[in-house]
C-alpha cells in the first residue's frame, strides 16, 4: 500500500469549514495532511492518530514567527502556507477533551475581508454576465439560433447565481447551495460551447450567373452537420425575375431531391433586387440552392448573386 497520495479538490474561499471537514474525514481514515495548497493537497498514511485541522486566512503577517509561536502555544502544529493567504495548523485529536479545544484564534477581521472582497467580485461578474446573456438574447430576435440561446441562457441563469450567491459568501448554513447551483448552468454553458463548435453548415459564396440559352438553373451545394437554426442572407442584383430555391438531398441520388424549404420567388422584369433575411431550422444533411432566371428573360444576361448562411 502507497505510504503517500495527492487529493486534487477545489474550495470556493468561503468554503475554508467544508475543507476543514473533508482534512478530519480523511484523517479519520488514516490518511494525514502533509501539505494544503489550492487545488491539490498532499497525504501521507498514519492510522495511528487522529488530526483535528484549521485554516486561519492572514495575508498582512507582520511577524510570521511570532504569528505561529502564538498557535503552537494553543497545541496547534503549522503544516504550511500558501501563495494567497491560507495558513494550515493541525492539533492531535483527543475524544475526552472538549469541542473548545478545536477552536483556534482567528483574525476575524481578515476573513471578513476576504469575505467582503469575494462578494464584491461575485456582484460585478455577475452584473456582467447578466447584462451579456441579456444582449445576447436580444440579438436572437434577429438572428436565432439554438446554441447561441442555451449561451444567452447560461449567462443570465450564471449572472443570477453570482448575483444571488454574493450574500451567502461567509455563511457556513448555505454554503453548498451555489455549487449545487452551478452544476447545471456549466453544463449549459459546456453543452453550447461544444455545439456551437461542431455546428458547422454555415457557407458564404458570390457569383456572376449568366441567362442560359436553355432551361438550367445555377447550384450551390452545402452539408449541414448539427440541427439548429441557420439564418441564410440572400443579395441579388439581376436584369430579370429570379426563382430561388433550397433543397434537400436524400443518399445522393438525383432523382431523391425533396424540397426542404422555397424562398420568396420574385417576379420583377427588369433591376430585380433582392435582399431577404431567411430563418430556417435545418436538420443534418446535404443541401443545394438553385437559381433560376425566370421564363422570358433574354439568354446572356448577366446577375449578381450572393449568399451567405450562418
Amino acid at each position: 500500500m502507497k505510504k503517500t497520495r495527492n487529493i486534487y479538490k477545489m474550495y470556493a474561499a468561503w468554503e475554508f469549514e467544508k475543507e476543514i471537514q473533508d482534512l478530519e474525514a480523511q484523517s479519520r481514515k488514516g490518511w494525514q495532511l502533509v501539505k494544503g495548497g489550492l487545488f491539490c493537497c498532499k497525504f501521507s498514511f498514519d492510522d495511528s492518530v487522529e488530526y483535528r485541522y484549521a485554516l486561519d486566512f492572514n495575508q498582512n503577517i507582520a511577524d510570521p514567527a511570532r504569528y505561529r509561536e502564538t498557535f503552537a502555544e494553543q497545541g496547534w502544529e503549522y503544516l504550511n502556507s500558501t501563495i494567497n493567504g491560507w495558513h494550515y495548523f493541525r492539533k492531535v485529536y483527543d475524544p475526552s477533551a472538549p469541542e473548545e479545544e478545536y477552536q483556534i484564534y482567528t483574525d476575524t477581521a481578515s476573513q471578513k475581508e476576504m469575505a467582503g472582497r469575494w462578494r464584491r467580485l461575485a456582484c460585478t461578474l455577475g452584473m456582467v454576465e447578466l447584462v451579456c446573456g441579456i444582449v445576447t438574447l436580444g440579438m436572437n430576435f434577429f438572428r436565432p439560433a439554438i446554441y447561441s440561446i442555451c449561451l444567452a441562457l447560461g449567462s443570465v441563469l450564471l449572472g443570477l447565481l453570482l448575483i444571488f450567491s454574493a450574500g451567502w459568501i461567509g455563511q457556513s448554513n448555505r454554503r453548498r447551495s451555489p455549487g449545487r447551483m452551478l452544476i447545471p448552468v456549466l453544463a449549459l454553458f459546456a453543452a453550447a460551447l461544444i455545439f456551437g463548435g461542431f455546428r458547422m453548415g454555415g457557407f458564404h459564396t458570390r457569383t456572376e450567373y449568366i441567362v442560359p440559352d436553355e432551361d438550367s438553373a445555377w447550384q450551390y451545394q452545402f452539408a449541414v452537420k448539427l440541427p439548429d437554426i441557420y439564418t441564410l442572407d440572400v443579395h441579388v442584383d439581376a436584369p430579370a425575375g429570379v426563382r430561388i430555391v433550397m433543397v434537400k438531398e436524400f443518399s445522393g441520388e438525383e432523382s431523391s431531391v425533396a424540397t426542404y424549404g422555397m424562398l420568396p420567388q420574385y417576379y420583377t422584369a427588369e433591376g430585380t433586387q433582392i435582399e431577404q433575411t431567411v430563418h430556417m431550422l435545418l436538420t443534418p444533411g446535404t443541401y443545394s440552392i438553385y437559381t433560376r432566371y425566370l421564363p422570358g428573360a433574354e439568354p446572356g444576361l448577366t446577375g449578381q448573386f450572393e449568399y451567405k448562411l450562418d
